[in-house]
């Protein structure tokens, strides 16, 4: 399993189809249109953030856990590799910012913690050690509003104060990252990268990946060669 972990808009969703077809494996995207509440979340700012945290990290919670499931599932039946664009402990990452900033009561942010790492110990049944490699993009902070911007979710441009609110998304997954060890876990600097447009950044940043899957034993060399060769034919679109 291969999580991507960002801030809002970096990438994270891009990354995981082009990689994921690239292995030729399964991609685990997010969807907010499954998210019921997420739109509500933030119409009316730190009030809204406030009165629907929890019930917005719940339904989070319950969407990524069902995906981790179905990993699980196709990892036994011999799909490895599979992608997610984001995680239970990307949702913890979010869920921890907010309660930083006051808008996650700390009774509600302690039982979604206990429920977050429970669902993280035991899936189903089987005991799950965590993603096999977690991938972070990291980007400036200007980088990171244009690309909120440019894909035009109504509501996460509307309101002009929800700047703040980002700018505390970026910095946390940053402290994240520098903290977090629990796991494999490579760095993508993407100030000089569009891998999205630019097929010789897309290369660079899918060998990175692939060669850190090699070191961990998650792929044999000879397959990322046939990747590599094949790559050359595929036109992504």
């Amino acid at each position: 399993m291969i999580y991507i972990n960002a801030a809002i808009g970096i990438g994270k969703t891009s990354l995981a189809k082009i990689l994921s077809r690239d292995l030729g494996t399964k991609a685990f995207l997010e969807e907010p249109e499954k998210i019921p509440l997420l739109s509500s979340f933030y119409e009316d700012g730190n009030i809204s953030r406030e009165m629907k945290s929890f019930a917005v990290q719940i339904e989070f919670l319950d969407y990524r856990y069902k995906q981790l499931l179905e990993g699980m599932y196709l990892k036994q039946e011999g799909m490895n590799n599979t992608v997610y664009d984001s995680s239970l402990i990307s949702d913890g990452i979010m869920s921890r910012n907010l309660y930083n900033r006051g808008e996650f009561p700390e009774v509600l942010y302690k039982d979604y913690l206990r429920l977050n790492n429970d669902m993280q110990r035991n899936v189903a049944g089987h005991p799950f050690m965590g993603p096999d490699l977690i991938v972070y993009l990291e980007a400036p902070f200007e980088r990171m509003l244009q690309n909120i911007r440019l894909r035009g979710r109504q509501m996460e441009t509307d309101d002009p104060t929800l700047e703040e609110y980002y700018h505390s998304v970026w910095q946390i997954y940053r402290d994240w990252y520098n903290s977090y060890g629990d796991t494999p876990t490579m760095k993508i600097d993407m100030t000089n990268l569009d891998f999205v447009n630019i097929a010789d950044d897309r290369s660079k940043v899918l060998d990175a990946i692939e060669q850190e899957l090699v070191n961990l034993g998650k792929l044999s060399d000879a397959e990322f060669q046939q990747i590599k060769e094949k790559r050359k034919f595929v036109k992504v679109k």
